[in-house]
């Protein structure tokens, strides 16, 4: 019988302009609650601080410190997590004034909580390595932050080059070499990758990967088209690892590869991005792409909008893009009407309708896939 862990208590952080409602504020922590479940945590109490920028020291100013404080000692707090991207300074800063009630407390921004759920759901070599790269690369300016501060009281004098630099610089060069040992022995594991999507060019075999905002049901759909069982769970990064199976598009039996991706979410650094470029090779070389969308989303629109950043950042460029709106037996309020929107907006890229849950919409998507693989254009010579 599997254990149950006991979850980590949690409390989550932001900084709201003075302007914006407190519902509207409270909106704006949705993702990163989900993020905290999907870690295990639950978030025990919101501090929100009305300002119209964070305090570059530490994040919320002194009153919300001292209430944070308050917080973690009585609600017996184990993590912060700060709806943002942070300096290491503010991070510490946070963390020394919180050892008063708890020496153990965690202070994490939202991409340190977003590696941890990496690294709880990795379970390949390829997922491992793409991870540890993305957290040398997240820690690495951290702790050369954090040494031009401290390091320096060891250094020789104003204007002086003192043991402060000195072990700063063989930081970042040990750093830069553990960096390169990783990133060399994942290019080993991928390699066969690489070559296998070669002969499928060769071969003139046309390549679809599916995309998407994380939860969309990327996943889902590809166990229904590939009729697969991967792993589906309503929380956020279950899927790190590429995933390819076989789909039949008509009566001849003749198979279709097809690829489902790693979630996209918003706010990703470039430099965690490029980590996940491996996995994220096969939506950057497909020739159709998929892109699932939460059509029950409130927060749609801004989600298909990252999703598309995130294409150009791994220099996708697919001959066909279909847009895939799923879940449309759970959308509220005038379903005609946002399906008519949707139709209006979304005009250039095809767009479909689906359930995966019910299985409704999914011969016209397989015959649209169809179709697409058809009247792709044939590259010159």
């Amino acid at each position: 019988m599997a254990v149950m862990m006991k979850p980590h208590r949690v409390v989550l952080v932001d900084v709201v302009d003075p302007r914006i409602r407190q519902t509207d504020a409270e909106k704006s922590l949705v993702e990163l609650k989900s993020l905290v479940s999907t870690y295990n945590g639950i978030d025990v109490v919101t501090v929100i601080q009305h300002r119209t920028r964070p305090d570059k020291a530490t994040f919320i100013g002194s009153g919300k410190v001292e209430e944070l404080i308050d917080v973690v000692g009585n609600r017996r707090i184990k993590i912060v997590v700060i709806n943002a991207l942070v300096s290491p300074t503010v991070l510490f800063n946070l963390t020394q004034r919180l050892w008063k009630v708890n020496t153990k407390i965690q202070v994490w921004d939202r991409i340190d909580l977003i590696l941890h759920i990496f690294g709880k759901h990795a379970s390949t070599a390829e997922a491992k390595l793409q991870i540890e790269i993305a957290q040398m690369r997240h820690m690495g300016p951290r702790m050369f932050g954090l040494g031009s501060t401290y390091f320096s009281r060891q250094s020789g004098g104003i204007g002086g080059r003192g043991i402060g630099e000195t072990n700063i610089e063989l930081m970042k060069r040990h750093w830069k070499r553990q960096i390169k040992l990783k990133k060399d022995e994942l290019e080993k594991v991928v390699k066969k990758r690489n070559l296998q999507l070669d002969r499928r060019a060769q071969h003139g075999v046309a390549s679809v990967a599916i995309v998407g905002y994380t939860n969309a049901g990327k996943s889902s759909l590809f166990n229904l088209l590939t009729h697969r069982d991967k792993r589906v769970k309503d929380a956020l990064f279950v899927t790190l690892d590429s995933a390819t199976g076989s789909m039949y598009l008509s009566d001849n039996l003749r198979e279709t590869p097809i690829s489902d991706t790693i979630g996209f979410i918003k706010d990703l650094p470039s430099s965690l991005i490029d980590s996940f470029k491996s996995t994220l090779m096969y939506a950057a070389s497909a020739q159709i792409l998929l892109h699932v969308i939460d059509v029950s989303d409130p927060e749609m629109h801004r989600k298909i909008a990252v999703v598309e950043h995130i294409l150009r950042e791994i220099d996708a460029h697919p001959k066909k893009m279909l847009y895939v709106f799923n879940k449309v037996d759970a959308h509220e309020g005038d379903g005609q009407q946002i399906l008519d929107d949707v139709k209006n907006n979304y005009a250039a890229h095809s767009p479909l309708f689906i359930s995966v849950k019910e299985k409704t919409g999914i011969k016209q998507l397989k015959d649209a896939i169809k179709e697409s693989i058809e009247n792709l254009p044939v590259d010159d010579e």
